[in-house]
């Protein structure tokens, strides 16, 4: 069945030169061949282009300002003919079975629109942010529901026809944010069903700095994801927002509670250590994987930096979920004392 339809790959590609040759290597070694190879080259000043050329892809190109992946996603969907969609972004190199797999899951049930992937447990930086970064992105999409209410766009395959039909990605958002999030959601509202395949691997080739780890979680996750929550479009229960995640995350928040009482309250500290203890013990898996794959370093390393994600990642919820609830409150005040001022006149 699968030999029936025509698949292309779209890789939104700006300033890719360090990544773009294992992406198309991952892609040119891959068992499933797709029928076209995409390329949005999105104002790319480097060396992009010519690394595209040496691999034969079919390459569209914006000369002006970058717009962003979701409307290089978007342009490239209308100028192919294919079935499939099947986007990998530029800095992923995908295992040899993993087109395969993804094309398999979307097939496999006409309600269907789209499958995403995984990154696997062995990424090309081993820099501690970017090993935390990407390990934390491989155990949440291994450890998920099949069932996804979200979509991921780094690597994940869509029926060409709905996605055409559902008008894309939001291309408001141009610079690599939710847009995937927030279109995954479009179609779960339409009656559509996603699944995760975590079978489906690829290696990330992304080189995370701690700075750009935290400025990407706060700003162009967190911050869109909880405005898009807080809308009501989502019921917000998938991946690592599950109900599992948020005790941990409440947790979390006890741990700076009671860390910073026990100095005044020195019979607070059992209750710190019983604290410790319970959350630890819900994320010793994950901890498990950061010491398999990178020894006492990244346990130490990365169980600190996924504490203070549970801090910053709830910190950002709250305030947008206040910011919100305040807008919405005043809004009814506002149309009452409009219907005053109409009254009085």
């Amino acid at each position: 069945m699968n030999s029936q339809k025509k698949l292309a790959v779209v890789i939104p590609a700006y300033n890719a030169g360090t990544t773009l040759e294992d992406c198309l290597s991952g892609i040119a070694g891959s068992k499933r061949q797709p029928d076209e190879v995409i390329l949005y080259n999105d104002g790319s000043t480097d060396d992009t282009v010519a690394i595209a050329n040496r691999y034969g892809v079919k390459i569209i190109t914006n000369d002006g300002a970058p717009k962003g992946p979701a409307a290089g996603r978007n342009i490239c969907a209308q100028n192919t003919d294919a079935d499939l969609l099947v986007f990998i972004d530029a800095d992923v190199q995908v295992h040899e079975n993993s087109i395969g797999d993804l094309e398999t899951a979307l097939l496999s049930a006409p309600d269907i629109a789209a499958a995403f992937g995984s990154y696997d447990d062995a990424p090309r930086s081993q820099r501690l942010a970017a090993l935390y970064a990407n390990l934390r992105h491989h155990f949440y999409h291994q450890n998920s529901n099949r069932e996804a209410s979200t979509f991921w766009s780094g690597f994940g395959a869509i029926k060409r026809e709905i996605f055409l039909a559902k008008k894309g990605y939001d291309t408001r958002f141009a610079q690599p944010s939710i847009e995937d999030v927030e279109f995954g959601v479009r179609l779960r509202n339409a009656g559509y069903r996603i699944l995760l395949t975590p079978e489906a691997q690829a290696k990330h080739c992304k080189d995370w700095g701690l700075i750009q780890l935290w400025r990407t979680d706060i700003f162009q996750r967190a911050l869109p994801w909880s405005k898009l929550i807080v809308s009501g479009k989502t019921a917000g229960a998938d991946l690592n927002t599950s109900p599992r995640e948020r005790v941990i995350i409440i947790l979390a928040h006890l741990l700076l509670l009671l860390g910073f009482a026990s100095i005044f309250a020195p019979v607070l500290l059992w209750a710190f250590f019983a604290v410790v203890v319970i959350y630890a013990g819900l994320n010793l898996r994950f901890y498990n994987l950061l010491a398999r794959c990178g020894g006492p370093r990244l346990l130490l390393g990365g169980a600190i930096l996924h504490w203070l994600y549970h801090m910053y990642a709830c910190s950002v919820f709250v305030f947008v979920f206040l910011t919100h609830r305040r807008a919405r409150n005043n809004r009814p005040d506002e149309g009452t004392n409009r219907k005053t001022e109409r009254h009085a006149s």
